[in-house]
């Protein structure tokens, strides 16, 4: 029997976490059953030297290297012919796309030429909608509604953003499939038995003082809410001086200026480091007191679960919709809401608790295993992918 040939979609390969399921995806669906491709918008982003082999590339900018218009839309229309042409070249059995953006263009393209399509919303759109879309949101929006109408399959990040979707996107209720994410549980764990290479972060306390180390990890944008974490940072300081706090920031995006200013303005040079993106991101986790998530949207973010398979307790603000899930409302992690003194209070509940966010830890990173395995997601795709290329 002939294998599935699927295409996976998304812009680029940043390290983000759409990205990176996407990559992990790549990596371990089935070989015997299953023949992966990937197209791009750019061929760019630090997670590209982890596509397998055996998976070919293709981008839009390789493939169309004509001078941007200036014409509203024009882009968009090129994209959307060139994935068109793309597909009627290979002939796949299914298309699967990640991110709105890319559902724009890879479902419209795939269900031009006949071709099976699975979308993947990952994020709740209520909040996350309005500030990527851009221009032109309501079109856009009408426009998603419909492709998300005749697709395949939709899938959601979480039982809330599926929930969302439906109602954001005037779909069926319970047309929207939950999708965890899956973690990729071995590799985090031999990740995190690496070093820290980091004079700063290894450095012991000054004088007396307790040593608090925070990681945080996600692209440099607003909704990932540094720039609470850090002002939370700057109260927490104030409020225990006993206590050395330090704040690593892994990632990078185009808000690392206006962070790295409010750092410089707040006299935290000494406190707060933005690091830039690490490969080896759960060895940060790892070993550091505390993981916060200060995001004010989110899906299902892969960092959180990550950080919780490391063992490192962890404080996540209450963003619709997925920590709650993840955190099983405050059963494996401190929930709080999304602002700097909430953020603060929660994190000075650990530092006044540390024995009782151990315990959650604990129990945390066996919740990761059983619920959101790369195992388990893959094994839920393969059979969403085969039912979307049965139902053609």
């Amino acid at each position: 029997m002939s294998r599935i040939r699927v295409v996976f979609s998304i812009g680029e390969l940043h390290g983000g976490g759409s990205e990176r399921q996407i990559v992990n995806a790549l990596i371990h669906l089935d070989r015997r059953r299953f023949e992966p491709h990937l197209y791009l918008v750019y061929r760019s982003g630090p997670l590209l030297p982890l596509v397998p082999d055996d998976v070919p590339i293709t981008s839009f900018e390789e493939r169309d290297d004509r001078s941007p218009s200036l014409i509203p839309g024009s882009m968009h229309r090129r994209r959307v012919r060139d994935m068109q042409r793309f597909l009627q070249e290979l002939q796949p059995d299914v298309s699967y796309d990640r991110t709105f953006l890319m559902t724009l263009i890879a479902a419209d393209a795939a269900q031009r030429v006949g071709i099976p399509n699975v979308s993947t919303v990952v994020t709740d759109p209520q909040r996350g909608f309005a500030p990527v879309a851009g221009r032109w949101q309501s079109i856009k929006r009408r426009r998603l509604g419909q492709l998300y109408h005749r697709s395949n399959a939709v899938l959601a990040v979480s039982a809330g953003a599926a929930r969302s979707a439906e109602a954001f996107y005037g779909l069926r209720p319970n047309s929207v499939v939950t999708q965890y994410n899956g973690v990729d549980v071995n590799r985090v764990r031999i990740a995190a038995s690496s070093d820290v290479d980091s004079p700063w972060w290894n450095a012991p306390p000054k004088q007396d003082s307790r040593l608090v180390r925070i990681v945080s990890a996600g692209r440099l944008n607003h909704d990932k809410g540094f720039h609470l974490l850090i002002d939370a940072v700057d109260r927490l300081q104030s409020q225990y001086p006993a206590v050395e706090f330090r704040l690593a920031v892994l990632g990078e995006g185009p808000s690392r200026r206006q962070l790295q200013d409010q750092i410089d303005r707040l006299q935290l040079t000494e406190h707060v480091s933005l690091t830039g993106f690490r490969e080896n991101a759960p060895a940060w986790y790892r070993s550091a007191d505390l993981f916060v998530l200060a995001s004010l949207v989110e899906g299902l973010p892969n960092v959180l679960l990550e950080a919780m398979v490391c063992g490192t307790p962890v404080v996540s603000t209450r963003c619709q919709h997925g920590p709650e899930e993840i955190l099983a409302n405050g059963k494996f992690g401190i929930l709080c809401g999304m602002s700097a003194d909430s953020l603060s209070a929660a994190i000075g509940e650990f530092v006044q608790n540390p024995s009782t966010a151990g315990q959650q830890a604990s129990a945390a990173d066996q919740h990761v295993e059983s619920m959101f395995s790369q195992t388990a997601a893959i094994h839920r795709l393969e059979a969403i992918l085969d039912s979307a290329v049965r139902r053609k």
